[in-house]
């Protein structure tokens, strides 16, 4: 299935790496298997919610916030707290931090990823 994701310079950064993408709670899931590795959303409805959610667990989650970004967003989709890292589109420095985390997912760190 042919997808149009918001952030395509995301999917650029990933490579070599080639993740599928399904729609999933209103967002693009990025996945490697059975992983989720990031949400994308870019929706008219509550903009203030765009931008990208990196995966991962709650033993991560707070050394990834030190590495990629520490949102004052929290979510909780799937019923664990701590396990999703919020990049807002409206950051200055949106892209870097992006980059940042792709670059991980390239370099096979598995804190990425649920």
């Amino acid at each position: 299935m042919n997808y149009e994701v918001p952030y395509d310079f995301v999917l650029r950064e990933l490579y070599p790496v080639r993740p599928k993408i399904r729609k999933l709670l209103g967002c693009y899931a990025l996945m490697n298997g059975r992983k989720i590795l990031m949400l994308l959303r870019d929706r008219e409805i509550e903009p203030q919610f765009n931008g990208v959610l990196v995966a991962t667990k709650a033993e991560y989650f707070e050394a990834l916030q030190q590495e990629i970004h520490r949102s004052r967003m929290e979510f909780d989709l799937d019923g664990e707290e701590n396990t999703w890292i919020f990049i807002s589109e409206d950051l200055d420095d949106f892209e870097q931090k992006v980059k940042k985390a792709c670059e991980m997912i390239k370099n096979g760190d598995e804190r990425i990823g649920k």
